[in-house]
Parts: C-alpha cells; structure tokens; sequence
C-alpha cells in the first residue's frame, strides 16, 4: 500500500465555499477519494503556518483567500498557479465622527485620514493596502488625490503569536474572534479626533452606526462601477506549482470540495450562512445571509475576476507593495478547473 498524499490547505475568514467544504466533511472526503490527507496549515505547532499563509513557502499548500497576499506571493515569494477566484467581496465605506462637520468626501480636503499600518514587516500588510484602495478610490469620486488629504500611519497589534494550533479553521478563528470583531487602532484615533476619517470595511459597518458615534459619508458599494469594489478581491485558490503537477488528483479534490459547498451554497443559503458564521468574523447569520444575496460562491476563473487581479496588481505595483509583475493571465491554469467540474 502507498502513503497517502499529504496536503496542506489554507483559507482565510472570508465567504468563499471552501471553508464550508471544511465545515462539511467534503474536504475530507473528496481527499480520501484521491487518495491523500488534508492537513490544515494551522495546525503546525508554534504558530508553524501562520507566515506560510501569507508568503505562500510551505510545500504542498493549496491557499484560498484574498487577493493581495497571493499576488505578493506570486511576485516576490514562490511559483504558484491561480486554480480559481470567487468575487463576493464587497467594498468599504468611509467613516467619520456623527457629530463632526465633514458630511462629504469632498470635506476631507486637507483632513486627516486613518490608515492601520502594521507591525509585522515579514508579510504584506493587508489591512494598510484594503484601506489605501478604498481610500484613493472614495477621493477620487470626490476630484480628490491623495496628497489633498493627510494619511496618518496608525500602528496596528499585528499578528498574535500565541495562538494554539487548530486542526479547523473554525477552532483558530474562535481565539481571534474578539480581535476581528471590529476596527482596531484606528478607530480610537477617531473617536478621540486624532483623525477625521477612515476607510472601513462592510462588515463593521452595521455595530458601529448602531452605536450613535459614527456617520458613514461614502459607500463605495453603492456605484455600479465594479473596480470600486476592488480592495481585497476577488478571493483567489492558489497552489503551489510543483505540488500542482506532481499531484494534479489533490489540486482537482479541493476543487471538486469547493464546488459541491458553492452548489450547495446556492440551494441552502440560510443554513450555509449559519455555518459561515464559524469561520468568518462577519456579524452574524442574517447579514452573512444578505451578504450572498446575488453572490456566486462557485469557484471559476471569469475573465472580471481577472481583470480585476491585474489592477489589483497594477495598484501594489504603483504604491510599492510590489517590486515586479507577472502575467496575471498566465498565472491562471483552468484546467484543473475544468476536471474538477468533469469529476462531478
């Protein structure tokens, strides 16, 4: 008898069909079909993989998640292959104090703008990038650059060091749940006037208007133009690409799991936005629930989602966060796409 193939996955807290694949059993189950093991980055000991997920560098690590990190990683890191994208990020909106006097974005003129900066200089800085994106985007809807407004670097916690290893996604994000729940830093500096704004993402939205202390003045979901929505999507599943060819069967089993949970998706999504409850820090069932509402949680390589990776990349290169570019086109390889889809 062979050893089974042993892979890693990885999937950051986001709405996309992998993880209820995990919460599911499918996973699993399309693994052992192919005769492998799925093994989650986060359960390495020593908070082992925590890097990995950003930079991509351990071996046989199939990554499903936001953008910005994969395309670092293809850049500066290691030799992936794009498998898939799913496009059900929503944009962010600009925050500022309710009983303030900025009531447009055309009222930043000369103001103070909060960014999360960031810690951890060993990984991109997510957060920092989302934020700039959203920002430059509400400025420019206003006939605003940049350099009218002040952005003013608000140091973030960083990357927690002494999580316990996780054998589910789900377990880990329970540890960082309280962490995640809202806007860190940056929106003390606001609610103490140390800045006059801030680019948050959707999901906080709803907690902090409830709370009487902010007013939103931009909502960038709100346009039909998509590259507004452009901050840290869409979601992209990369793997490694030797571990991709030596093991075309593991690549085509997380696909086959990520399909059967997008399907099932669709035909549950009250139940499905229950689960999701356990691996995203969105607030609660019933915004998961309107957040999939015309959203497709099915894997696929649309030619928008690709364009939207090349501006995404053509973003971090004009700001820094890239040193080189790649073939975003090239980078994508359906083929495993297309034989998931046939295994079904």
């Amino acid at each position: 008898m062979t050893e089974p193939v042993s892979a890693f996955y990885s999937i950051c807290p986001l709405l996309v069909a992998s993880n209820l694949a995990v919460e599911l059993g499918w996973l699993d189950e399309e693994f052992e079909r192919a005769g492998a093991t799925a093994r989650y980055l986060r359960s390495l000991p020593g908070n082992g993989g925590w890097l990995s997920h950003f930079d991509h560098s351990q071996a046989g690590l199939i990554r499903d998640g936001g953008a910005t990190p994969a395309l670092w990683a293809r850049a500066e890191h290691r030799d992936t292959v794009l498998l898939a994208t799913t496009a059900t990020q929503r944009a962010g909106q600009i925050l500022v104090r309710a009983d303030g006097r900025i009531r447009q974005v055309a009222d930043l003129f000369g103001k103070r703008i909060g960014v999360p900066v960031s810690r951890n200089v060993q990984r991109i800085d997510v957060l920092k990038v989302v934020a700039e994106q959203g920002i430059t985007s509400a400025l420019a809807l206003a006939d605003l650059q940049p350099g009218q407004v002040r952005l003013v670097p608000i140091e973030d916690e960083g990357d927690p060091h002494d999580l316990l290893p996780a054998r589910r996604p789900a377990a880990l994000w329970a540890q960082l749940r309280g962490l995640h729940s809202g806007p860190g830093a940056e929106l003390q500096a606001l609610a103490e006037g140390r800045v006059d704004a801030l680019h948050v993402s959707y999901g906080h939205v709803p907690k902090l208007l409830a709370s009487g202390q902010f007013s939103v003045i931009e909502d960038l979901e709100r346009y039909p133009d998509w590259t507004l929505k452009n901050q840290n999507g869409p979601y992209v599943t990369t793997v490694d690409r030797a571990f991709a060819e030596a093991h075309p069967e593991v690549v085509v089993a997380f696909l086959r799991a990520a399909i059967r949970a997008g399907r099932w998706i669709a035909e549950f999504p009250e139940a499905a936005a229950s689960l999701l409850t356990r691996v995203t820090f969105l607030p609660g069932a019933a915004f998961i629930a309107e957040s999939l509402r015309g959203r497709d949680l099915v894997p696929n390589l649309a030619p928008r989602n690709l364009a939207a990776l090349q501006l995404k990349q053509d973003f971090l290169l004009r700001h820094g966060y890239l040193q080189q570019a790649f073939d975003v086109q090239a980078w994508a390889q359906p083929d495993y796409l297309a034989q998931a889809h046939a295994g079904l």
